[in-house]
């Protein structure tokens, strides 16, 4: 039988997983789609390949994977077939057929996240948002956001024992936007390293309740370390908003060409 390549485009509620990656114990968003994917296709070995791991408490609005599988199903078939057999907080929003040669992980170019944080605590969504503690200042805040895009060493604002050895990372755009009851940090990059938007927030909201300078925030972006503490913000207010391709996608899934 021939095979087809899928792009699933997925969108979860973190507060219950371990994270994105399936790992010895503790339930996982990719377990969760795996296991759906084993009852759809039981004489398979499945592996479900994501565009990037989320940490536990971690969402995803647009979180991207690909399978390859037997020609058994239509996209659109799969799809209702996999959101029949997930729980309420993961849902397969969309899946494409793609050309073979699509990797969820190494086809991207670009991936988006948001950062949430509520100016009065809520019990209602303290598993989406982060409370804001203390006064900042939103003018120091967008001065730090303005310093983010370019090319930029960010082994200060990554996980101490993050497996990877590059640590460059472009940015392509980074912005806070403000409404009433919530403040939004939103950063768009080719690549992000682990931990990384979450120690920027916090480090961040830092400068503006004028604990470090913007100054100090700009030596960390060249690496030179002349904060000794980096402040990691929580999970709950991270969501990993969108994964760029080259692809077109339409509605048809049809296979689908590079631009």
């Amino acid at each position: 039988m021939t095979r087809k390549n899928f792009k699933l485009t997925i969108q979860y509620d973190g507060n219950e997983f371990h994270g994105w990656q399936v790992q010895g114990k503790g339930r996982t968003v990719q377990g969760d789609i795996e296991n759906a994917l084993s009852i759809i296709y039981p004489d398979e070995k499945i592996t479900l390949i994501g565009a990037g791991r989320t940490d536990a408490g971690v969402h995803a609005l647009g979180q991207a994977a690909n399978i390859k599988l037997p020609n058994k199903f239509s996209a659109e078939a799969l799809q209702n077939a996999l959101n029949g057999n997930l729980k309420r907080d993961v849902r397969i929003d969309n899946v494409n057929e793609v050309n073979d040669d699509f990797h969820a992980r190494f086809s991207a170019t670009a991936r988006e996240y948001e950062y949430r944080l509520i100016k009065q605590y809520s019990p209602v969504t303290r598993n989406y948002t982060t409370p804001l503690k203390g006064e900042i200042d939103n003018k120091l805040l967008k001065e730090c956001a303005e310093l983010l895009p370019g090319e930029h060493d960010f082994t200060v604002f990554c996980k101490a024992t993050a497996e990877v050895e590059n640590k460059i990372c472009t940015v392509f755009s980074a912005n806070w936007e403000e409404s009433e009851e919530i403040i939004i940090f939103r950063i768009k990059a080719n690549r992000f390293l682990q931990h990384m938007v979450r120690y920027l927030v916090g480090t961040m909201l830092d400068v503006s309740r004028g604990r470090y300078t913007v100054l100090d925030f700009n030596n960390l972006l060249k690496n030179e370390k002349t904060i000794t503490v980096v402040v990691r913000a929580p999970a709950q207010g991270l969501y990993l908003k969108k994964v760029y391709y080259y692809y077109q996608f339409d509605s048809t899934n049809h296979h689908h060409h590079y631009k």
